[in-house]
């Protein structure tokens, strides 16, 4: 008998079918950017590793250069030893060092062109030091002590152009009123120092030089010294007075004492502390 509740077979009914889904998991992106520059992040780690070794290995040796040429200029002495310095170590701030000692040694044996070409040495080789300002008015000076006037000036105005804000520049400014009133130019030399106010305002560091200076070409006082006149000579022909003794007036050098006795005086006592004596007991 068939059953009452059994759903009718159709002709075209088919036995159903499960599908699987066999397809392969997405990767995340994460994984799928490493499979695909694995390569490249291997070799940048290398490259950082070999960099930092390379750095590590760079400071240590300019370090153990650096320890090296301070050593080396310590020793220095002799312009041979700075020569030694500045030909093993260039460009180094020992190598700097080694030229503005060297200028001093030259100019201490007075080989004063040397000196200068030293200093010059210096700016041109050190240009971003912190002393080029200090070494090119040194320049000036030594040139200005030298006689080379225009060279000094030129130096002067090579520090007020580099240097133009600086206490520096602004006493090249009144070295410059200096060598036009030593050459007689008072109103140019005191348009100079007029200028080493105006044109630094704010520096005040020599301010009384300048006003000093203004001062004395006010005054009109004389810019170079002048030789005493010469002490009159004794008259070879003057005699010593019959029967007196020439006399040293210097006690230490005379012999005599501070105090000669006069004839007929009585000689002077002596006298002598009482010895001490001891009381019985």
């Amino acid at each position: 008998m068939r059953n009452a509740n059994s759903e009718p077979k159709t002709e075209n009914s088919e036995p159903r079918t499960e599908t699987l889904n066999t397809a392969a998991p997405t990767p995340a992106p994460s994984e799928e950017f490493l499979e695909k520059n694995f390569r490249k992040i291997v070799w940048i780690f290398i490259l950082l590793v070999l960099g930092v070794v390379a750095y590590g290995l760079i400071s240590h040796n300019a370090r153990v250069a650096a320890e090296l040429a301070a050593e080396d200029f310590t020793a220095a002495k002799t312009i041979e030893d700075c020569d030694i310095v500045i030909r093993k170590h260039p460009g180094t701030q020992p190598a700097a060092n080694a030229l503005l000692l060297k200028a001093s040694l030259h100019w201490d044996k007075n080989e004063k062109t040397s000196c200068v070409e030293a200093l010059k040495a210096f700016t041109t080789q050190f240009k971003d030091h912190p002393f080029r300002g200090q070494t090119l008015l040194a320049i000036a000076t030594k040139q200005e002590a030298m006689g080379d006037k225009n060279d000094a000036k030129a130096s002067y105005e090579q520090l007020i152009t580099e240097f133009p804000a600086s206490d520096i520049a602004q006493l090249a400014q009144i070295r410059l009123g200096d060598l036009l009133w030593a050459d007689g130019k008072e109103a140019e030399a005191k348009q100079a120092y007029a200028d080493a106010t105006s044109k630094f305002s704010g520096i005040t560091t020599f301010q009384s030089e300048i006003d000093e200076r203004l001062t004395w070409i006010a005054a009109s006082l004389p810019t170079k010294e002048t030789e005493p006149p010469p002490a009159p000579k004794p008259d070879p022909k003057a005699a010593a007075t019959p029967g007196f003794p020439g006399i040293n007036l210097d006690a230490a050098k005379s012999g005599v004492g501070s105090s000669i006795p006069l004839p007929g005086a009585p000689t002077p006592l002596m006298l002598t502390p009482p010895k001490a004596t001891t009381l019985p007991t």
